[in-house]
């Protein structure tokens, strides 16, 4: 346990609970880090992140779609920066991002999910096994029908952070990976945050249970080659301390910033006119959502993220390789929850570890004394 104030009474309750999902073997391996206000205020570890490897402060887990929010605070700093606009079209940056209705994507729509852009390429294990590299993972995104005409329809893509992550290099004339550090890392003082790793960092690495092309030189989040994509989507692996550091850069106590005030507040409250009373849909709806720029919006109802017993701008994001970041600005609390076990292997029982997780942590951290 550490952390300016101790909350060892109002966690015990969900460390207890992962270590239940540890000792069952729902997980393999699990760690979690709170905060009240701008104080990390306790984090725990249980289990193995890897086989013979316990899961410790230094432990590197793979965010998987967490991933997006390092992404979107990338560029939106290009944003600050008058390189990039949210209205920029895509096309005006990526020529060849045209025809069916693409000249009408914006970064905008990249960021809330909104472009038309499907989730991934429908043979995405196959683009893994083959080492396909990132450039040509991107470059097929351009070849799919729109599912519905941009800013009128909801659905989750990678293909669309992926895309923004180009937009934002290309304009930069700066490698992504290379943004990404210099634009957050550095600046937030990530320490423990790769996109990607070094070689030198892989001993440190989780190993998660069940994602795509498992058990081949081309395992998402396991393999050198899908480490070395930097993807924009899923390419970020943290410490759970550091995600936590990462969510307090956009929490109202936050001491520390990487982004203009003017600028979190945009990323995190609702862009997309979702945050209707009774939302209480899935990923694979299609019906607006609340979502920020890159940060999932809480809304009226449950979403994926930011977890159930959160008021209604609560945001965060969650990945499938079993992690959730959670910030609560009304509730001034702050969590993140890492594991390696994908969704994959049950994804309603991932959803409900989540959320489970969220739940305990929100209710223990605003628990009145006595």
């Amino acid at each position: 346990m550490s952390g300016v104030r101790d909350a060892t009474d109002r966690l015990g309750p969900v460390f207890g609970l992962v270590e239940g999902f540890v000792r069952g073997g729902a997980v393999r391996g699990a760690a979690l880090a709170a905060a009240v206000g701008d104080e990390i205020v306790g984090e725990g570890y249980w289990g193995e992140a890897a086989p013979g490897q316990p899961a410790v402060p230094g432990t590197l887990w793979p965010l998987a779609s967490i991933s997006k929010l390092y992404t979107a605070a990338a560029v939106m700093a290009l944003v600050e920066q008058g390189v990039l606009t949210l209205s920029t079209s895509v096309r005006s940056v990526l020529p060849a991002f045209d025809g069916d209705g693409r000249e009408q994507v914006t970064l905008r729509h990249l960021l809330t999910h909104t472009s038309g852009l499907i989730y991934e390429s429908p043979e995405m294990e196959a683009v893994l096994r083959r080492h396909t590299a990132l450039e040509q993972i991107v470059d097929e995104a351009y070849t799919y029908p729109l599912a519905f005409a941009p800013g009128t329809r909801f659905s989750y893509s990678d293909y669309g952070i992926a895309i923004a992550g180009r937009m934002a290099s290309v304009a930069s004339g700066v490698p992504f990976p290379k943004l990404v550090r210099r634009l957050v890392l550095e600046p937030g003082d990530l320490r423990d945050t790769f996109m990607p790793p070094p070689v030198a960092e892989y001993s440190r690495l989780a190993h998660v249970v069940g994602p795509l092309a498992e058990g081949t030189d081309a395992a998402m989040y396991n393999s050198p080659y899908a480490l070395e994509l930097a993807h924009p989507a899923f390419g970020t692996v943290a410490s759970a301390r550091d995600l936590l550091r990462f969510g307090l850069l956009f929490a109202p106590a936050g001491e520390r910033r990487i982004l203009s005030e003017a600028t979190v507040r945009t990323m995190t409250t609702d862009q997309t006119g979702g945050g209707v009373v009774g939302t209480v849909v899935g990923l694979d709806a299609e019906v607006i959502r609340p979502w920020g720029l890159g940060f999932i919006i809480r809304g009226q109802g449950p979403q994926l993220g930011p977890g159930e017993l959160t008021s209604p701008g609560a945001f965060g994001h969650a990945g499938a390789s079993g992690c959730t970041l959670v910030v609560d600005p009304a509730q001034d609390v702050a969590l993140a929850y890492v594991s390696n076990q994908h969704a994959r292997t049950d994804p309603e029982r991932w959803r409900l570890r989540l959320d489970a997780v969220a739940n305990a942590a929100v209710a223990g951290l605003t628990r009145r004394a006595g």
